[in-house]
């Protein structure tokens, strides 16, 4: 089985895969963009040739959607599991084999300043050299390409949201002298305490997202266009296969 599926090539291995991955781009001082598509983004890129050019563009491409998951199982597809932003950030933090200099870029003020007041309870392994809220005008984002440059950082964690954190480490990818980039969303508020994961049942079966929705309500009206836009993609992968 192969791990293409809508056009894209997802990355179809473990953790400690992932984590080596990402130890090897570091050593080598290679750019590595690394991108944690959800369905809604997916579609989105069905929709815009410009992000689907995004998506492309990653070296890494993380199935962060269990629905993804289960249009690989209709098509036979090796993409058996889901790889979230927020997993990835803890199987690096806690990885006993190294440390990581980290720069945190997104959420509200207070919120990443709680994420990284508990940063060297939860990821040990994390040494956060950075970090700024994402609520940036485009007139500021030199300012923090040369804050993040400055700080050494190996890895940057960008939670701005979809689509601003795609677009802004496409657009900065260059000069942005971190070897690693990852789009993480509503990462930093879960590491603050802001939200809650779902509990672990919760997550294997796929259930996650409700658990999300009742913390934050105002998300239904994305959550109502899910099947919907499922529905797309499933017939765009057919199409494909022809």
């Amino acid at each position: 089985m192969d791990n293409n599926l809508l056009g894209f090539t997802f990355f179809s291995g473990s953790y400690d895969i992932l984590i080596k991955e990402i130890n090897s781009y570091i050593a080598k001082k290679k750019s590595c963009f690394i991108v944690t598509p959800t369905t809604e983004i997916l579609y989105a890129s069905y929709k815009d040739p410009d992000l689907s050019g995004i998506l492309k563009s990653a070296n890494i491409l993380l199935p962060d959607s269990i629905t993804l998951v289960l249009l690989a199982k209709i098509f036979k597809k090796n993409v058996t599991n889901r790889v979230t932003g927020i997993d990835t950030i803890y199987a690096l933090g806690t990885n006993p084999n190294r440390k990581y200099k980290v720069y945190y870029l997104g959420a509200k003020k207070e919120n990443v300043e709680k994420a990284v007041s508990k940063t060297a309870k939860l990821f040990p392994s994390f040494e956060v050299v950075g970090f700024h809220d994402g609520y940036f005008a485009e007139s500021e984002e030199n300012d923090i390409i040369k804050q993040v440059n400055s700080s050494g950082a190996d890895i940057l964690f960008v939670g701005t949201g979809f689509p601003k954190q795609e677009l802004f480490i496409s657009k900065y990818e260059k000069q942005i002298k971190v070897p690693i980039k990852v789009t993480v969303g509503g990462s930093f508020d879960v590491i603050a305490g802001v939200l809650k994961r779902a509990p672990r049942w919760m997550q294997k079966v796929g259930m996650e997202w409700f658990f999300r929705l009742l913390q934050e309500p105002m998300r239904i009206k994305r959550m109502y266009l899910i099947p919907f836009e499922l529905l797309q993609l499933y017939f765009c992968e057919k199409r494909n296969g022809k």
